[in-house]
């Protein structure tokens, strides 16, 4: 007979255990083929959203909290390839819902004047479709184009818009644009830019250029003018003055141009709260700071007076005289600052009237018609203003009624949008040396960008192949068993081939080759099941499973080599264990079943343990298989289960949370200290419980570095807030960079040349960033300048997964155009969380504010870690589930081959219940030790959480673990019953 013959026969023959390892190799393949596939699917899909959202978008410039001339995006540079865009945030109530929109000024929309398109998904949310009519009320920050952070401003700090629906956006049309590198989709709202320009109150501007060209810096560098950002030069009698749109000058910009001209004359317009001597007090006036006035030079403390404020206050030449203002710092907390100056000289008021742009303009106080009129933020006291005053702004306006000198306040008056209001020159300044980064103008190129950080993103294949690995060892289970037992079968036809001359090397490769067509036939069928594999996890993905990406959408895509992969590693690992299990099969010289001698004249209790030991002995191996099988199946099921977290005691939350109830965060800036009186006044929120405890963040908003982002995070989002305050909050450091004799948060608050410390959340550590500690991220500063943050500590998972974390102080040095809040922690009695969640989103409902309880924020956060757990238990389910089959083939396997030795105990006068019993005591320890060693060594690894584990978490596992045992207590009780009343008939 030929061999192929004889192989094909023997397949047949032995057709019951061929199937088994077929399908184990079936499964294996398909699960390390639908990894493969998952992994190359979200790949995919992440990489199309990056197509969706940026199109063909290569070069964006933006300016950072400015703006700058809307014709620059026609600039020959660009080929017409650029468009100017006007990007704000914003948001839309919906019956009391605060929905965050990103609102896109746009001119190429084709959007009439006072309508608005809007994508899929806001749509989705506002529950609208193509066909409808609607209006939509728009809240947008009240931008204009002096920052809102400084003094001086309106107290109004948002505005609206009242739009006609006018339709949905298809994706293909750019409907998802965003900047950043994140999967999730954003809610889009597209308008025409000159509304939104006359809203914002920035007619002619933008903030945004997008460049289907491929721009570099140093290219666009030589197109830009300072005069595209607002800056102005213009003739004032025999000098040249620069000014902005934007009131002040950037600190950059000024140091800049004075040191190529050390002459240059520094102005700065302000609103002192006193003018006072002797007495005689003039409120609430006009001062300008000058370096040099009519060709003098004014030096330390100097003050030239009109002759109106010097006859007001009595004061002449020489006399002192006391300056009274409001400086503040970050949060508009405001303080009153004096200093005392001489009069150096007395001037007609006429001759500080006609110097028309000696005072700048600032909106809501320079555009009034009477003082009572002034709309500022600022705490005027109206019942200063006397009729006096009322006649000189009728008659002067904003005229100075001093001039100090500039050295005397500059320190005090200059803010983090600039230390002048206008500079005045000799002759026109050359400023071709002024850089964009000066004037807050960025340029990125988001399509290396989103496409590195979507390529490089979480591994789905090595995720789901952890994830599935113990379906891969039950599945190896499943196939060795079969092949044990047939080996078991066979061994005395291995025998008779030996005594015809066979050598033991032919035998081996006559079994090889005879499973290795097995393995082939089933390994290609399963490449086509991973395929189906991974079109329902993407469903799942889609649907019950998308807690743990945030998204939808997945599309399936799979290479060639990813499945010839597949193929290849299913059937490599199939063959290489066949092998191995052949080569020790052909090996055994004695296959038959061992049993000690022993005489047994009476069965009595201990001589019955003894004899089901022996027999556990005996099969060592056999007990072993099952064992792990079963027992690592039970451990993992148990251990994902146990996991979850839960959320009824906020005692157990406090490592996570800090302490503090509840996390607010608003769609626009607020720009005042909750924490302060004044600021609670400003806010209307002075409401709320005296021992409320307050912290307040800035943000820089860059990448989402949270478990929620599946692109790779180069950037992470960064809050500055009080290390003062969080060092005495419950947030725990698990580790830091410095010595244990160093308090690490006093280290947090110093900064090393452009290095500057950071604390992040483990998770975010890990996985957001996959980075360690003491590594460091480039950013670049408000201004251009590059820096450092180095993770020099982490936190255990909290409430501020995603983002990174600096002192207030060290923040503002870097982004000091940032003075608005946008996130707020505070800490109330468990009693007052309710009244004063619904306080905080009334008073700043305009804001845009959104309050949530901080469980409830870490509850979101692990709810991805809870889904990635039920994905886990699902397939770890399945798993166990093979592994049972496992353990109820090598059962079958064991009784099948224990014929004999039942005949054995009826000669010696065993009965049959008897012999069942003992049979089906032996048969039980193997389950029930299994079962319990999973559960106890799941109980020990979250030894350190088993307060977090909730009541019905606990129930649910006693009720799997009761019903497993009571599974594999019938089913062995059955299965020996059936197997010795065969034996008896037979």
């Amino acid at each position: 007979m030929k061999l192929k013959v004889l192989t094909g026969a023997n397949v047949k023959y032995y057709r019951r255990y061929y199937q088994l390892i077929m399908a184990a190799t079936l499964i294996m393949t398909a699960v390390i083929a639908g990894s493969l596939m998952i992994g190359e699917s979200v790949r995919y899909t992440l990489i199309k959203r990056v197509h969706e959202r940026i199109g063909n978008t290569e070069t964006v410039i933006f300016a950072k909290n400015s703006f700058f001339d809307a014709t620059l995006a026609d600039m020959p540079l660009f080929e017409n390839k650029a468009q100017a865009v006007l990007l704000s945030q914003g948001f839309i109530s919906n019956f009391g819902r605060l929905i965050p929109v990103m609102v896109w000024g746009m001119d190429k929309r084709d959007i009439p004047a006072g309508s608005a398109k809007i994508n899929a998904t806001l749509a989705e949310e506002l529950s609208l479709n193509k066909q409808q009519t609607a209006d939509l009320t728009l809240r947008l920050p009240a931008t204009g184009l002096t920052p809102s952070g400084s003094l001086f401003v309106s107290d109004n700090y948002t505005t609206s818009m009242r739009l006609s629906y006018a339709g949905i956006v298809e994706v293909k049309d750019g409907a998802n644009l965003n900047l950043k590198n994140e999967q999730i989709i954003p809610c889009n709202i597209f308008v025409n830019r000159n509304d939104l320009a006359i809203s914002l109150k920035v007619e002619g501007r933008s903030n945004l250029i997008l460049s289907e060209k491929n721009i570099s810096a140093s290219d666009f560098a030589q197109v830009w003018t300072p005069a595209m950002s607002g800056i102005k030069e213009s003739a004032n009698g025999n000098t040249v003055e620069i000014s902005s749109d934007r009131i002040f000058l950037q600190r950059d910009l000024v140091e800049s141009l004075v040191t190529d001209n050390p002459k240059v004359n520094r102005l700065f317009s302000y609103m002192v709260n006193s003018l006072a001597a002797a007495g005689d007090t003039l409120p609430y006036s006009f001062v300008t700071a000058m370096d040099e006035f009519n060709g003098k030079r004014l030096t330390h403390n100097e003050i030239i007076l009109s002759d109106y404020t010097a006859e007001h206050l009595h004061v002449k030449k020489n006399d002192s005289i006391e300056l009274r203002f409001f400086v503040s710092g970050d949060l508009k907390i405001l303080r009153e600052e004096a200093v005392r100056c001489q009069v150096v000289d007395i001037v007609p008021i006429a001759q500080l009237v006609a110097d028309k742009t000696l005072s700048a303009d600032f909106p809501g106080l320079s555009d009034v018609e009477k003082c009572t009129d002034w709309d500022s933020d600022l705490p005027i006291d109206l019942s200063r203003i006397t009729k006096a005053d009322e006649d000189y702004w009728a008659k002067y306006r904003t005229a100075p009624k001093a001039i100090v000198a500039y050295a005397a306040v500059a320190d005090k008056w200059s803010n983090v949008y600039g230390n002048a209001t206008a500079l005045r020159f000799r002759n026109s300044p050359n400023m071709s040396h002024l850089q964009p980064s000066m004037l807050g103008i960025q340029l990125i190129h988001p399509q290396e960008a989103g496409l590195t950080a979507a390529r490089n993103g979480i591994d789905f294949a090595s995720l789901f192949f952890s994830l599935g690995i113990f379906i891969v060892f039950a599945a190896v289970m499943l196939m060795l068993v079969p092949l044990s037992e047939m080996m078991f079968h066979r061994r005395n036809e291995f025998a008779l081939i030996r005594a015809l001359g066979f050598p033991e090397k032919r035998i081996v490769k006559m079994l090889w080759k005879e499973s290795a067509g097995v393995v082939f036939r089933a390994s290609l069928p399963g490449v086509v099941a991973g395929a189906g594999y991974t079109m329902l996890i993407l469903l799942l993905l889609n649907s019950l499973w998308n807690g743990a990406v945030h998204t939808g959408g997945f599309t399936f895509f799979s290479s060639i080599s990813s499945l010839f992969a597949a193929w290849i590693a299913g059937s490599a690992i199939a063959l290489f264990l066949l092998r191995i299990s052949i080569v020790r099969a052909v090996k055994k010289t004695n296959t038959d079943l061992k049993i000690k001698q022993m005489t047994i004249h009476q069965i009595k209790p201990f001589a019955q343990k003894r004899l089901i030991w022996a027999e556990l002995q005996a099969n060592k191996k056999r007990a072993w298989l099952s064992f792990a099988t079963l027992a690592s199946g039970v451990l993992i099921v148990f251990s994902v289960g146990l996991n979850r977290r839960g959320f009824a005691d906020s005692s157990q939350l406090k490592s996570g949370t800090g302490g503090y109830s509840l996390w607010c965060e608003s769609s626009l800036p607020i720009y005042h200290n909750i924490a302060d009186r004044e600021g609670r006044n400003k806010l209307a929120l002075t409401d709320l419980p005296d021992d409320v405890q307050i912290l307040q963040a800035f943000r820089y908003s860059a990448d989402d570095a949270s478990c929620l982002n599946l692109n790779k995070v180069t950037q992470a989002t960064v809050l500055g807030l009080d290390m003062n305050i969080f060092k005495h909050s419950d947030f725990k450091i698990l580790q830091n960079i410095y010595k244990e004799s160093i308090n690490a948060f006093d280290s947090l608050c110093v900064a090393h040349d452009s290095v500057y410390p950071v604390v992040v959340d483990e998770t975010t550590l890990l996985w957001g960033l996959q980075r360690k500690i003491g590594d460091t991220i480039r950013y670049e500063s408000g201004n251009g300048r590059t820096v450092y943050l180095q993770i020099s500590a982490s936190l255990q998972n909290s409430i501020f997964q995603g983002n990174l974390l600096m002192d207030k102080d060290l923040f503002s040095e870097i982004w000091s155009e940032i003075t608005g809040s946008e996130i707020a922690l505070l800490k109330v009695k468990e009693a007052d969380i309710g009244r004063v969640q619904k306080q905080i989103s009334q008073a700043l409902h305009e804001y845009g504010v959104r309050v949530m309880p901080t469980a409830r924020r870490l509850q979101e956060f692990n709810s991805v870690t809870d889904t990635y757990l039920t994905i886990f238990l699902t397939l770890g389910g399945l798993g166990l589930l093979i592994g049972v089959m496992s353990f109820i083939i090598i059962l079958r396997k064991s009784l099948a081959s224990r014929a004999e030795q039942i005949a054995l105990y009826r000669s010696l006068g065993f009965t049959e219940k008897k012999i069942k019993a003992l049979l089906t005591a032996e048969n039980r320890i193997i389950p029930v030790s299994a079962i319990a060693c999973g559960v106890v060594l799941s109980l020990a690894g979250i030894s350190g959480s088993i307060a977090n584990v909730s009541l019905d978490i606990w129930l649910t596992a006693l009720l799997f673990m009761l019903l497993l045992m009571a599974g594999a207590w019938f089913l062995i009780a059955r299965m020996v019953g059936k197997e010795v009343e065969h034996s008896f008939k037979r």
